[in-house]
């Protein structure tokens, strides 16, 4: 196979998954068939090896391809089963905002309860980056920083198993909440709401954080489907 299967710039490692599924399941190969070298695969695709690498990760974790060091990767099934991630990226807004409900009002109240110094240092450093994005227009550190403050909340839970949870739904969302973050929707926040929950939570107090939770929430479910296309 000579032909150049090259990918665009955006999410490499996912097209290389979407691309090589594409071959498995049209045959071109077949359970128990060895892929090419990574060296071969990086040509093919027209990317490094750090993204075939990761394409191959995550193909194993969904059971398409065995890798066997020191021998190589092989076909392990043409199956495409749909993982968490993809389950998310095609989940509708609401579905994604009533999951979110679920999550981050139990994570900020157990935060409220359990944070410590450094939790809340956190917090206030990460609506700093965002305010100063704000201001600068800086799309991509607003959107760096605003998931930022939202982990760093959850991980003031001090749950493990809730901060994984949340942690793998952010990570499967991102994309879709993050294109919605544009100049033109950095230029109409004025949101408050983020400063006072941080603060409510620094405080202790929980009913406070659950209120103000609900209305992040209810509010950003309102911005979101305004300037999602």
């Amino acid at each position: 196979m000579t032909k150049t299967l090259a990918v665009k710039r955006h999410g490499l490692a996912d097209q290389v998954v979407d691309r090589l599924r594409g071959l498995v399941a049209q045959g071109a190969y077949r359970v128990g068939d060895r892929l090419p070298p990574e060296a071969e695969l990086c040509e093919l695709f027209g990317v490094g090896r750090s993204t075939i690498r990761e394409a191959m990760r995550v193909l194993s974790h969904r059971g398409v391809v065995e890798v066997r060091h020191g021998d190589g990767t092989f076909v392990a099934s043409r199956a495409l089963q749909q993982s968490f991630e993809e389950r998310l990226e095609r989940a509708a807004l609401d579905e994604i905002y009533e999951a979110r409900m679920v999550l981050e009002r139990p994570l900020a109240e157990l935060a409220a309860q359990r944070r410590d110094a450094r939790d809340v240092a956190a917090m206030r450093k990460a609506l700093r980056t965002r305010s100063r994005a704000i201001a600068a227009r800086d799309v991509e550190a607003y959107t760096e920083s605003d998931f930022a403050f939202h982990v760093a909340v959850a991980r003031a839970s001090k749950n493990a198993a809730l901060i994984g949870v949340y942690e793998s739904f952010i990570a499967a969302v991102r994309p879709k909440l993050g294109a919605v973050m544009t100049a033109d929707y950095i230029a109409a926040e004025h949101d408050e709401l983020h400063a006072a929950l941080c603060e409510a939570i620094a405080r202790g107090d929980v009913p406070e954080t659950r209120r103000l939770v609900l209305s992040h929430l209810k509010k950003s479910r309102k911005e979101f489907g305004r300037h999602l296309v």
